[in-house]
Formats: structure tokens, sequence, C-alpha cells
């Protein structure tokens, strides 16, 4: 199941090359969506600044304020990403507020990494049709404990 994350990194912040891929891979792999390693999957992420993201947040949620993720997804159920014929498979994008993201680890005294994979997960679980609930909270805390 190779996955190939295509990073706009608008803050500068440095992180790892290949540690949304590694996120993502890891958190697909803890779905049992079998299917999904036959794939090409592609995700799109991007890091802004908070005002960037209070817009963003505005906009497409109506709510005024920052948050740590927003997640744009391709296809609105697991059904529907199944019945993709096609090798190649996108499956939308994922904006990051990295401060956002820094602030919430330290004040739960959160490693860095360890916080923004849990947000990276939680935005993939998305993508794939996940809503909040037991299964989707379950893989997710499954899929970050390496990190």
């Amino acid at each position: 199941m190779p996955i190939d994350v295509e990073v706009n990194n608008q803050t500068g912040i440095p992180i790892a090359d290949g540690f949304f891929a590694a996120v993502a891979e890891e958190t697909i792999g803890k779905t049992g969506y079998v299917f999904l390693r036959e794939k090409n999957i592609s995700i799109s992420v991007a890091l802004l600044s908070e005002e960037e993201m209070q817009a963003l947040n505005k906009k497409h949620r109506h709510k005024d304020s920052v948050t740590d993720i927003l997640s744009f997804f391709e296809y609105e159920n697991i059904g529907e990403i199944e019945s993709v014929a096609e090798n190649d498979l996108f499956l939308g994008e994922l904006i990051l507020c990295y401060d956002d993201i820094r602030k919430y680890a330290q004040e739960q005294g959160i490693g860095l990494q360890k916080e923004l994979a849990n947000v990276v997960a939680h935005g993939v679980l998305h993508l794939l049709g996940f809503a909040h609930g037991a299964e989707m909270f379950g893989i997710q805390e499954q899929a970050v404990k390496k990190f």
C-alpha cells in the first residue's frame, strides 16, 4: 500500500520526511480494509498559520475559531472508496494548524510528535468516511502507538 503524501508546509516548521506517510500508512493498516493494500493512495497535507486556519474553519464549518485539523474528503464513505476501479486513489486533503497542535500538546503534557500523529490519524480516518465514535477513536489510538 504505497502512500504518496504531498506536503504544502506554509509555516516552514521542520517535519521529518515521510512522517505524514508513515502515520497514514499505520492508520489505514489498522482499519482492516484489505482492499486498500492494492491501491496507490495519495493524500494532500497543508500546514497553515492560526489565522489562515481560523478563516478556513469559519468558511467551511461556520466556527470563528482555530482548530487543529480540517479534513476534506474525496469520497463520502468506505463503500464509495471500495467501488473505485482505478489503482490510483486520492483520498483528500488534511489541513493542519501546527501551532494549535503544539499548544494543545504542551497544555496536556503530550509529546508533540505523538499529538501530531494523533491529529493526522484522526484526519485520515475522516478521509476514509469514519465519524466520531468508539470504532474511530479505537483505531486512532492503535495507529499512533508507535509514534
